[in-house]
């Protein structure tokens, strides 16, 4: 996640996450399958910290109105996922595109 985060996505390639993390990046493939499994792993990690935070915000204050609040509600101070959710959306690709998607659907339905 942190090198995601820092870097994003198309810039990591499977070797550089095995020698972050220990392991050969045959264990890495074994375990994720491909480089866009270990991304699909970080993207659920990410949508699982935001479906974590309580909704139903007070009617006075609209999400969009300070993103940066609601940032920090959600992510807290820990820069890595916030980090890796700016690379994903910047990116142009399937990915990024299926993860905007999944958050518009998840603020479609808490909106009501």
């Amino acid at each position: 996640m942190e090198l995601f985060a820092e870097r994003g996505f198309e810039a990591i390639s499977t070797r550089v996450v095995a020698t972050a993390v220990g392991p050969s990046p045959a264990l890495v493939t074994r375990h994720f399958g491909t480089k866009e499994g270990s991304r699909a792993a970080v993207d659920e990690h990410v949508l699982d910290r935001i479906a974590e935070q309580p909704h139903g915000l007070h009617p006075d204050k609209r999400v969009m109105a300070s993103p940066g609040g609601v940032s920090v509600r959600v992510f807290g101070t820990d820069p890595v996922p916030r980090g890796c959710l700016r690379h994903a959306l910047l990116e142009d690709s399937a990915a990024s595109t299926e993860l905007f998607g999944r958050l518009l659907s998840g603020a479609r339905a808490e909106a009501g």
